[in-house]
């Protein structure tokens, strides 16, 4: 990508770098069981440094497109590793009660904030 391209990219190098790698597995560039090439090699081909090229491969380990093997790299896996499915239910539901908490602030954040307005609202009525 070039350098002006990535500056105009609003997404993060890393997301940026991981969405390259896909779309390069998913041209068959790297088969299963194949190795993607080292983090340092990687952050050299993306112009990028090495840790935001390790979060990318990290990013496409969450999502379930390679699997990583500590001290080896990472692999994109073939069929039969199929993804953890529990740990996966694990992962999305604890997400998913994260946003529902998250919900729940906003929301009472927004009461909060309809009240004070409503009151200034009644104050400002006041002294006219």
């Amino acid at each position: 990508m070039p350098a002006n391209d990535a500056r105009e990219d609003k997404r993060p190098a890393s997301r940026r770098v991981a969405d390259a790698l896909r779309g390069r597995i998913d041209a068959g560039e790297f088969a299963p069981k194949e190795q993607l090439p080292p983090y340092r090699t990687l952050a050299a081909e993306y112009s990028v440094a090495l840790g935001t090229a390790i979060n990318a491969v990290k990013l496409l380990r969450d999502a379930g497109i390679v699997k990583i093997r500590p001290n080896a790299g990472a692999y994109v896996p073939d069929a039969s590793e199929q993804m953890d499915v529990v740990a996966e239910l694990k992962r999305t539901r604890s997400q998913l009660a994260s946003l529902g908490e998250a919900a729940q602030e906003m929301s009472s954040t927004i009461r909060t904030l309809e009240a004070r307005l409503a009151d200034i609202t009644d104050q400002l009525d006041e002294a006219q």
